[in-house]
């Protein structure tokens, strides 16, 4: 058993409570970390870099028959630290979790720095046992100053059955991630242990990984994984090798997963044939290929085949398709299909339909199970996401000092603020905005400028806030500390 510490999907529990389950967690999880590499340049993706943002901080979902809580998230941050939805498997991957897959780099290391940069987690779920809802787990991270997450704590609640999980990270100077360890905390001391090494080239891109099991008392070799690229630095080949079967850990180490992946012309990912070990050879396992609409870097099409060796050919099995939303280039329906055999067509088993807010987060997914003839026109399942405001700072030239054309008195103030001469044209659209110590979004009003504003904030707190006025682009103009007597 090896402990890979890498967050790329949640396969750990249902986010969206009627979403097929993943059948291949560990090779899906896989893919999704490929089809990641993409995401960070999509057009539908927002950059909130120094203008006011929002990051999920709460998620529910209700059965639509006795609107029964079926699975509630709730999550803090501290900071700028913010949150990324996953257009590719529509969810938002919140956990770290536990496998025993390769691992690879992925645009600056998606197991250093995750898609949710939550501080605190918590998760109330059905538990399967008594049926009743109730709390499930809850998680603490911690991040350098690059937000790289250097620990990750998970407390369930029956560690009898569900033992509590602890990772640490270490970072190299070009800030990928260097060494990982992983214990597995069981009544208050490590009761297995794991620890990675990472290896990079002169692009910064992982070419091996290797893990140890600390094993009677000696840490000893249990996997590695060899990456290889193309030109464009596409990652084109996974090789995996592990011995499963020897607890001494003295034998070879065997190629037991391969991953081959080819790329369009815009470095997009089009398929994955994936090989692993039955015993005496590998063998022909998944295959997984993916379409993309115009230059959206999500895919609206993916297909996964399975090897049949019985009668030599790739029987087809999931069927994922997207209609994306021409206005607002996000994706508001999504099909999942399964491959009848004895029909020889696919049909649905889930239909998903998603609503956005103006800064393209979703707010409620309808997830509607097919009953073999037709979709029931009420959904089966209601999830919510909740977000909450912030001011992201990162990726922004701001402003270092006092703009000396922008007046702010008086300051500090007990009522009322006025701000004159701001250096840009009358009638020019600006915002002005308010954020509290942490950067938190208190209020925001939109102006056309006339040379002079007002703003109140005799109903604030005493203690010190930001003011922030933003231009039309989302460039900053001005940014002062304002204090409240």
């Amino acid at each position: 058993m090896v402990i890979v510490a890498l967050l790329c999907i949640n396969t750990a529990f249902a986010q969206q409570a009627g979403n097929l389950s993943i059948r291949r967690p560990e090779h899906n999880r896989i893919l999704n970390c490929l089809l990641q590499q993409n995401n960070g340049t999509n057009a539908a993706m927002k950059s909130t870099g120094g203008i006011p943002g929002e990051r999920v901080i709460a998620q529910s979902t209700r059965d639509s028959t006795m609107q029964n809580l079926f699975d509630s998230v709730k999550l803090g941050y501290s900071l700028y630290r913010t949150s990324k939805y996953d257009y590719n498997t529509m969810i938002y991957a919140y956990n770290y979790p536990y496998n025993t897959s390769p691992v690879f780099n992925n645009n600056g290391g998606i197991f250093g720095k995750p898609q949710v940069l939550f501080d605190t987690f918590m998760r109330w779920t059905i538990d399967p046992n008594t049926y009743w809802f109730g709390y499930y787990e809850t998680a603490y991270a911690t991040y350098d100053a690059n937000s790289n997450m250097t620990g990750y704590l998970d407390l369930m609640a029956d560690s009898s059955f569900n033992p509590n999980m602890l990772y640490a990270n270490k970072f190299n100077a070009a800030k990928n991630i260097d060494t990982g360890y992983a214990y597995n905390w069981n009544s208050g001391h490590a009761d297995s242990a794991f620890k990675q090494f990472y290896a990079y080239n002169s692009a910064n891109k992982l070419t091996k990984d290797s893990t140890y099991e600390y094993h009677l008392g000696i840490w000893r070799l249990a996997s590695k994984s060899i990456y290889t690229y193309d030109g464009s630095n596409n990652l084109i080949q996974i090789d995996n090798y592990a011995n499963t079967t020897d607890t001494s850990f003295l034998l070879p180490l065997i190629e037991q997963y391969k991953y081959v992946n080819t790329y369009d012309a815009s470095n997009r990912l089009l398929s994955v044939f994936s090989s692993f070990f039955d015993g005496t050879a590998l063998s022909p396992y998944i295959k997984d290929t993916f379409a993309y609409s115009g230059t959206y870097t999500y895919h609206n099409s993916w297909k996964e085949y399975q090897w049949d060796p019985i009668n030599g050919y790739w029987a087809p099995w999931y069927y994922m398709s997207k209609v994306i939303n021409s206005g607002t280039g996000l994706p508001d329906t999504v099909m999942i299909n399964d491959f009848d055999s004895l029909l020889n067509t696919w049909v649905p088993h889930t239909m998903e339909v998603m609503t956005y807010n103006s800064s393209k987060d979703p707010v409620l997914l309808k997830d509607y199970e097919y009953n073999f003839s037709y979709f029931p026109a009420k959904p089966s399942f209601f999830t919510f996401y909740f977000y909450g405001s912030y001011l992201d700072k990162t990726g922004v030239k701001d402003v270092t000092s006092l703009n000396d054309k922008v007046k702010v008195f008086p300051n500090p103030t007990a009522g009322t603020i006025t701000i004159t001469q701001l250096d840009v044209p009358k009638n020019t659209p600006v915002s002005i905005l308010l954020t509290n110590a942490n950067g938190q979004l208190l209020s925001r009003t939109s102006i056309y400028w006339q040379n002079e504003a007002q703003m109140s904030i005799s109903d604030l707190i005493p203690g010190v806030y930001w003011l922030v006025i933003q231009g039309a682009s989302g460039n900053i103009l001005h940014r002062e500390a304002v204090v409240k007597q």
